[in-house]
């Protein structure tokens, strides 16, 4: 649980903000439920597919175009899977996109270049010092009066990381905000949400 805690934080605000608080929680717990319906060996599989296409393929300047050419190969890798298991990939697949395209956020440029200045091995340095963020950000929420504790339904993890995201990590994105970390993962548009696009991690 601690895991998908962080990473579904983060897809929470990749999520339209003007979508209704019940619609977004409804979400996440899909999300929930489709990463938990994945086994461990396809998740790791899905997450290389995609961060070869992304490095490799996906590097459009614009953002919507990122986003909409990890959709396409996400879809194309998801598309041979029976009904059930295809839906859980894309939801999957929602995931390790988000987190994809917000590494940049979590680990902003500044602090990429002190580490590529101080490190031999700059890109496992990188992961680690993202990884550190990520445990930070999961331990807040659990932390927090959000976190409705470990034997809550899938339902109330949700609506947890929904106002979590929203009410205390969603404010550090807001203008004149001193802090330097919010949930992330928030983009200028196009969300990779199955509800809006049906588009297409780590495990819980």
């Amino acid at each position: 649980m601690r895991t998908a805690v962080v990473v579904l934080a983060l897809v929470l605000c990749g999520v339209a903000r003007a979508e209704p608080r019940s619609a977004r929680a409804a979400y996440i717990a899909d999300l929930i439920d489709a990463i938990r319906g994945i086994d461990h060996a396809t998740l790791a599989n899905t997450r290389k597919y995609i961060q070869i296409v992304e490095r490799n393929k996906c590097q459009a300047p614009e953002m919507t175009l990122r986003v909409g050419c990890l959709l396409e190969a996400a879809g194309q890798n998801c598309k041979q899977l029976p009904d059930d298991a295809r839906e859980r990939c894309r939801r999957a697949s929602d995931v390790i996109a988000t987190n994809l395209l917000a590494e940049r956020v979590f680990v902003p440029n500044d602090v990429r270049y002190q580490i590529m200045s101080k490190q031999r091995d700059a890109r496992s340095a990188i992961a680690r010092e993202r990884h550190r963020r990520y445990a930070a950000l999961g331990a807040e929420l659990a932390m927090s009066e959000f976190f409705p504790g470990p034997r809550a339904d899938t339902a109330a993890r949700a609506t947890g990381i929904d106002g979590f995201c929203t009410d205390v990590a969603g404010t550090r994105d807001r203008p004149g905000s001193s802090s330097k970390r919010g949930c992330t993962g928030r983009r200028p548009s196009t969300p990779l949400t199955s509800s809006t696009s049906r588009a297409r991690t780590t495990s819980a």
